[in-house]
């Protein structure tokens, strides 16, 4: 009987003396486990012993060739240690460093199966089919279950174990989470017990990955991130109206690339890449849906949350929507020291921040004496709820308490508007007189790259020609490429790059063959954002246009001027003083310029076609939830149907009185 190769053609073969192979092909599985334990146990053992390290063979140098057997490690005596440290010119008390005696290439140990790299390779091998074989056990216990009798002898009639879970617990004394991440891998990864293989209904959901898992290359951790992709985007296509078996399909095409990182990157490293593996799935299960970010998670509200806390200090956090998260990520990574070290903060911010006569006193309070609520979301909203700050159309006043039942703000989201406007200010700042936007020779400018068709969908200009637009559904989804065949004596396939319509057995893709661009939206430095998050980005930027060839050459580059001049934006912040949204206290200088007509919709860059909209209301335009009307020269607003069903037309009258 043939045994699979476990380790690379390295040294002798591993003699297999201990196995009586005649014995294996017509063993069970009881039988194989037993064996294959007692094997374990021995091997556990002599490895226990702390002699048994010097039973490692170890690598000699190319002039000890004629070295023909297992030789142990030679141990060095203190004394020599101290004599080779001191021919090295080593310190007293200090360690002595490894000294280089030739260059000469290092000759691999016959008994290579014994080294460090071998034993290594092996053991994981051991620990993933365990996982493997543990979760095959989980289905057979799911089976059993249905005739518990039968299977593990309870009384008639008595039902002992609920269902697997349970008897996963008490028997195996695994925990609760243990025992819950078999149970969801079996349907995914393994056959039905006792089913027809040929059955479509019998065999797992991802085939390939299932292989790989049985065949010990996946670990128990990667199939358990698979496992929690499988469940995110099932609960993704609930929520988008899309069948889960579509959901499956989109994912047993993606199931090269989860194979191929499986069994090549540490769960850490996995766990980075399923982000923006989730938003590229997402995307082929439902283009126009949102991302599963926001459908799966409490969505983000931009409004500053305090606590206090022991000592006078308190707590200040916000749940940031993507485009603000991106934003704020960017700048952030800007600023750290390239070297690794700590951030260099001048000691007079410091003693702004925490002066040196600072004392300890009760928490601030209001004008009236009492103290602020803990969370500062939790303040009135506005102060006098009957002074008018809009009016509409007619010229009939809306006071404050009406336009916040039209589109209420709480104080939170208000001071966070604020913040947000800051923020925004100082991006939109030349570096030239804020250094603080550069750092080591860069601008701290947010970056965002898309494919020509999504770039178009974001910029909201016509669709491409059918000819060169990305097929929809699978045909359209091109899983990224991880792993090149390493065939020795095989001469490179041309065009290997990821991402083809075509492609042999061995999974080399022709990008040159492709009409059309695969999906691609992701912010520099950061990483994968939703094109309805960059859709709020795009509206205040430079558009720089590319021409790639593959996914590493640029061929030309085009950049278009749609922002406003800095004497523009003074103009224009003179006179609206804060922003338009009926009812919003933003001062300008913390607000957006907004093209009242879209600049790609042919909307000119000057003070006429421009209005002051704070980044709360920014993103609300670009959501839906106001549109802008020009009236007799002056702008109105009107909410949408969810916010007011009689869609007043509504103009500031804080800003504009």
């Amino acid at each position: 009987m043939d045994l699979p190769s476990l380790l690379p053609k390295l040294g002798t073969p591993v003699p297999t003396d201990v196995l009586n192979l005649d014995k294996v092909p017509g063993a069970s599985q009881g039988e194989l486990l037993h064996a294959g334990l007692q094997l374990i146990m021995m091997a556990t053992n002599q490895m226990a012993k702390p002699a048994s390290f010097h039973d490692i063979p170890t690598y000699r140098s190319s002039s000890g060739g004629d070295w023909a057997g297992f030789q142990p490690s030679q141990q060095v005596a203190p004394e020599e240690a101290n004599q080779v440290g001191a021919q090295a010119g080593v310190q007293d008390g200090e360690p002595p460093a490894a000294v280089e005696t030739s260059s000469e290439e290092l000759v691999v140990p016959e008994q290579y199966y014994d080294t460090i790299q071998a034993l290594g390779l092996m053991l994981s091998q051991l620990d993933n089919l365990t996982e493997a074989a543990n979760t095959i056990f989980a289905g057979y216990a799911r089976k059993a279950m249905r005739q518990q009798p039968l299977y593990l002898g309870t009384p008639a009639g008595a039902v002992p174990f609920r269902d697997e879970g349970q008897y996963l617990r008490q028997t195996r004394l695994w925990s609760a989470p243990k025992a819950k991440k078999h149970v969801e891998r079996v349907p995914l990864l393994t056959y039905t017990p006792d089913g027809d293989p040929g059955n479509l209904f019998c065999q797992p959901t991802y085939p390939d990955i299932a292989a790989s898992f049985v065949e010990g290359r996946i670990s128990g951790e990667i199939a358990d991130r698979i496992v929690g992709m499988h469940h995110k985007l099932a609960e993704y296509s609930q929520e988008v109206g899309e069948p889960i078996g579509y959901m499956e399909q989109v994912l047993q095409a993606f199931q090269p690339t989860l194979v191929a990182a499986g069994e090549t990157s540490t769960p850490e490293a996995f766990t980075s890449a399923r982000k923006m593996w989730m938003d590229q799935l997402a995307h082929a299960i439902n283009a126009d849906g949102p991302s599963p970010s926001q459908s799966l998670r409490k969505p983000p509200d931009n409004a500053i949350k305090t606590k206090n806390l022991p000592g006078g200090g308190g707590r200040i956090w916000m749940d940031a929507t993507p485009e603000l998260f991106h934003q704020f990520k960017n700048f952030s990574l800007h600023m750290l020291k390239a070297s690794g070290g700590e951030v260099f903060i001048p000691q007079d911010l410091i003693n702004l921040i925490r002066p040196a006569n600072e004392t300890n006193g009760p928490p601030p309070s209001d004008e009236d004496g009492g103290p602020l609520p803990e969370n500062l979301d939790d303040l009135p909203s506005f102060d006098d709820p009957d002074r008018v700050m809009g009016e509409d159309d007619q010229g009939n006043p809306y006071t404050a308490q009406e336009l916040d039942e039209i589109d209420p703000l709480t104080s939170g989201q208000k001071i966070g508007a604020l913040l947000i406007g800051m923020f925004r200010t100082l991006l939109r700042m030349d570096p030239a007189e804020v250094g603080i936007k550069r750092s080591h020779g860069a601008s701290a400018q947010l970056v965002i790259v898309q494919d020509v068709q999504t770039a178009y969908q974001t910029l909201g200009v016509p669709p491409l020609p059918p000819d060169a637009q990305r097929p929809t559904g699978i045909e359209g989804f091109v899983p990224p490429l991880i792993r090149h065949p390493n065939t020795p004596g095989r001469p490179e396939p041309e065009g290997n790059d990821s991402g083809s319509s075509t492609a042999d057995n061995s999974g080399i893709r022709n990008v040159k063959s492709r009409l059309w661009t695969p999906f691609r939206s992701e912010a520099k430095h950061t990483g994968p954002i939703h094109p309805a998050d960059a859709e709020i980005l795009c509206c205040d930027s430079e558009l720089v246009g590319q021409i790639w060839e593959g996914q590493d050459t640029v061929l030309n580059q085009k950049r278009t001027q749609r922002l406003f001049t800095l004497t523009q934006r003074r103009a224009i912040l003179a006179r609206d003083r804060g922003c338009q949204i009926p009812g919003c206290t933003t001062p300008a200088i913390l607000c957006d310029v907004h093209h009242i007509k879209e600049w790609l919709g042919g909307g000119s860059t000057d003070e006429e076609n421009a209005t002051t909209i704070c980044g709360t209301h920014h993103t609300a335009i670009h959501t839906g939830a106001w549109t802008i009307h020009r009236i007799d020269g002056l702008l109105f607003f009107k909410p949408a149907p969810w916010l007011d069903p009689c869609q007043p037309l509504l103009r500031n009258l804080y800003w504009n009185n």
